[in-house]
């Protein structure tokens, strides 16, 4: 029987899920020290060695160059990581750095290890991926030889968890606060049941608990330069480890100290609980904000809330639980593992899209599961429009499918063309997070044109539809109403390279 597996590719942490014989969903175990959650680092050695996991964060403190960290903040950036320098820079692929993707790709190799006979999978992405970073998340998953059934927005896959857990009981409106190693999702969705209906997300890329690491660095930093006279290196990831364990320490207590050994020797520094509060105030605001926005966005208050799920490992932090107790008066919801709630719900969803592949028991544990999920971004297309004023022509992105729009959905508007004899349209799909107008704050994710008949006045209607379901799939058509010729295509997250343009150099053994 083919086995129906969940990942969750994260920032700092990842890992993977199966589901059991009667249905439910089991994150499996590193053979290696049996922990399931494995940390999101690779360690590239000079003698084509990988290690992945925590051999790679091991692996940092002799050579810390080599090992890339947080490669998902960079899955839609143009970037790759060097090696010699130990960081992702701009820059083109050659046969000495790595592609976010190909790293990507060593780490889902890691957790295919845990299971056998591993093919289909689902694995989740943050709910504000861009179509950039969704394929490129395809692309590791090609790389890795896993053939991916459908990307899931990770909130999504946290709800379905929660509903899908026995004794726990969630319904009505739901707030999920997904606050991970490198992203915050903030998603309000509708539960009855086990039918799980989205209605907003927000969230921010870049802001998790390395963010937070970061600013123990800069403590750390400021306490050795008092006593010693002397500076430690911030960017040194082995402060960033250190940083991590001291959070860890002061999310059960008052204070963590921890002797750094730096340039005028070791020093014993202590920090305290309040120190790392005040030090991460901006970033506890942002959430704020980004809390009052998804609830203004879903059109309710904290009042008409049922319930708020946690997920994530940044959620253990004192000060996150009670700026959310503040926030939405009422404690969070409590009884599942954080860490591994969002892979839990993943290996769900493939359950669902793999019914003929399931046994009797696994389809009675999912026959009631439904899930209804949104557009996370706006869609639209640029077009030519006019200053009546200053008689001026400009270009504007028109908005076609609006943010938050259940799916699936098809919207068309109505165009015309512009100008006498006009014999080409030109063909763009663009995506942003706001309602923009200006083209210079949206994605364009993708271009063509279509050629059209000789010899017509202007002012030829058009027609744009956009047709999007519930597998990511965007079909896109461009039709001259009159001529019927049209262009269409298929926009859907399924990698943009081939297996050997991925491949490349990357041809190692991973450990």
């Amino acid at each position: 029987m083919a086995k129906i597996i969940g990942i969750d590719l994260g920032t700092t942490f990842s890992a993977i899920a199966e589901l059991d014989d009667l249905g439910n969903p089991e994150v499996l175990s590193n053979p290696d020290n049996n922990s399931k959650i494995t940390p999101s680092v690779v360690y590239i050695g000079k003698n084509d060695k990988v290690f992945v996991g925590d051999k790679a964060k091991d692996a940092a403190i002799a050579e810390p160059n080599r090992v890339a960290m947080e490669v998902k903040r960079e899955m839609e950036n143009e970037v790759v990581f060097d090696p010699s320098k130990g960081e992702f820079i701009e820059g083109k692929k050659s046969s000495k750095n790595y592609t976010p993707s190909q790293i990507s790709s060593l780490i889902l190799s890691k957790l295919k290890d845990y299971a056998s006979g591993v093919k289909k999978v689902v694995i989740t992405v943050p709910a504000m991926f861009a179509e950039k970073a969704r394929s490129a998340t395809m692309d590791a998953a090609k790389l890795a030889g896993m053939d991916v059934l459908e990307l899931i927005n990770e909130p999504t896959a946290a709800i379905l968890h929660y509903a899908n857990l026995p004794g726990v009981t969630v319904s009505g409106r739901v707030l999920v606060f997904d606050l991970g190693g490198g992203t915050f999702d903030v998603t309000i969705a509708k539960v009855q049941g086990k039918t799980v209906d989205v209605i907003t997300s927000r969230g921010d890329k870049y802001l998790g608990g390395t963010d937070f690491d970061r600013e123990i660095v800069k403590i750390l930093c400021e306490k050795y330069k008092k006593e010693k006279g002397s500076s430690l290196k911030e960017t040194d990831k082995k402060l960033l480890d250190i940083a991590e364990k001291l959070k860890r320490v002061l999310s059960a207590k008052d204070k963590a100290s921890e002797v750094m050994d730096g340039p005028k020797g070791p020093l014993k520094v202590e920090i305290t609980r309040a120190q790392f509060e005040k030090s991460i105030q901006l970033y506890l605001e942002k959430i704020k904000m980004l809390i009052e926005e998804t609830l203004d966005a879903a059109k309710c208050n904290h009042q008409q809330i049922g319930q708020t799920l946690l997920v994530g490992g940044s959620t253990r932090i004192p000060c996150v639980i009670e700026l959310v107790k503040k926030i939405m008066k009422k404690a969070p919801t409590k009884g599942v593992n954080v860490d591994e709630a969002v892979a839990c719900g993943a290996a769900i969803y493939a359950g669902l899209l793999s019914k003929k592949d399931l046994n009797a028991a696994q389809k009675k544990s999912l026959n009631k599961v439904e899930l209804e999920d949104v557009c996370n971004h706006y869609l639209g297309t640029l077009i030519v429009v006019k200053d009546e004023e200053r008689n001026l022509h400009g270009i504007a992105n028109k908005i076609i499918i609006e943010r938050d729009t259940k799916l699936p959905c098809s919207k068309t508007v109505e165009l015309q063309t512009l100008v006498d004899d006009q014999e080409v349209i030109e063909c763009s799909v663009t995506q942003s997070e706001g309602p923009e107008k200006d083209q210079e704050f949206v994605t364009i994710i993708h271009q063509s044109d279509l050629a059209l008949p000789k010899g017509r006045p202007a002012g030829q209607p058009l027609e744009v539809t956009y047709s999007y379901d519930k597998s990511g799939s965007i079909h896109c058509e461009f039709l001259d109403v009159k001529s019927k010729k049209k262009y269409e295509v298929d926009l859907k997250p399924e990698g943009s390279k081939t297996i050997q343009d991925l491949k490349d150099n990357l041809d190692f053994t991973i450990e």
